[in-house]
């Protein structure tokens, strides 16, 4: 087959859009759907500071490369950071730790390293040899640690975004799996494009510009771009990602039959928090904001440790809570 853009021979058959396209014109479209989401959710501006967090993987080099020819082509004066957390993980953070400062440094990007053992404590596998007798599993701690970690450093950057690489993959599976939980805080706190803004400047809003692209797609894209891809998979992913790993696989297989299922579930997210939030969003931006009133009706609780944000029924954070259980020091 021909590429419907040019007489070039097709490398790729896009199902949803039925479209055949040749290398150039795959990557082509890729980029041109990354600046449409962005321009659609009104993300970011050219004035923004951007913050990128990266792992050194596929998506955060697809998103952190596009953001940056984003902001160049826009004519951004803004300088454009990236954070790469490191859990201290021996055997696999060192091959995306050295993919993340070589294409920075290829890039001219500052990065940012941010460890588990100077932040938290201890590093990742040093906590799985206390979790024994705790109801937590690695994801459980990884999870929790590196959001922290995320927004305290975008914070202290002066960051007005952290931009975020979670594929189109990504969000349908999340959706799906807060479905199956009956998790619908989560589902309405956390929408596809990004998180809500709020008057208080505690948390950095997320903005997730590949939200509509899926992750065989990303591979493919790295793999034309020439960008490296780490191969080496983290050792503590596989015993606990079960449900997600079940989810995952019936999304697949659905998608063989619908290629439209993974988008469908992304439409049904946004009508959802349109519904819940209907005087509070701008359906021009897409931007979700905590007003005065909704503070004051649901004032934000804080952590009686490290004065971060708390549950409304908690005086102590779960960041302080899991460093308390694990026998870290608090203070």
């Amino acid at each position: 087959m021909h590429c419907n853009y040019c007489d070039n021979s097709a490398v790729y058959h896009r199902r949803i859009s039925n479209e055949y396209v040749c290398k150039q014109h795959f990557i082509k479209t890729i980029e041109k759907k990354i600046l449409k989401t962005v321009r659609k959710y009104r993300m970011f501006s050219a004035n923004d500071k951007l913050v990128v967090g990266i792992s050194g993987g596929k998506d955060s080099l697809v998103v952190l490369y596009n953001v940056l020819q984003i902001q160049k082509h826009r004519q951004s004066r803004s300088d454009i950071h990236a954070i790469l957390i490191d859990e201290g993980i021996k055997g696999y953070r060192e091959e995306s730790l050295a993919i993340a400062e070589e294409f920075c440094h290829k890039w001219n990007v500052p990065l940012h390293i941010v460890k588990f053992q100077e932040e938290f404590g201890a590093t990742l596998d040093e906590c799985i040899k206390n979790i024994k007798n705790l109801s937590v599993n690695a994801c459980t701690i990884c999870g929790t640690v590196r959001r922290r970690l995320l927004n305290a450093k975008a914070r202290e950057l002066g960051a007005d975004y952290l931009v975020i690489g979670h594929n189109l993959d990504d969000q349908a599976e999340t959706l799906l799996q807060n479905i199956l939980r009956n998790d619908l805080t989560r589902i309405i706190q956390h929408p596809p494009w990004g998180n809500k803004k709020d008057e208080t400047g505690i948390f950095i809003p997320r903005v997730k510009p590949l939200m509509e692209i899926p992750e065989s797609e990303i591979t493919l894209y790295c793999y034309y771009k020439g960008f490296p891809i780490q191969t080496t998979p983290c050792p503590y992913v596989e015993p606990y990602f079960i449900l997600r790993k079940n989810v995952q696989t019936f999304l697949n297989q659905l998608e063989k039959q619908s290629a439209e299922i993974k988008y469908n579930l992304i439409r049904f997210h946004e009508n959802a928090i349109k519904m819940a939030f209907h005087s509070n969003i701008d359906e021009d931006s897409y931007v979700l904001t905590n007003t005065s009133k909704d503070l004051d009706s649901n004032p934000i609780h804080f952590c009686r440790i490290c004065k971060e944000p708390s549950g409304p029924s908690r005086d102590l954070c779960y960041y302080c809570y899991l460093k308390s259980q694990l026998g870290l020091d608090t203070d």
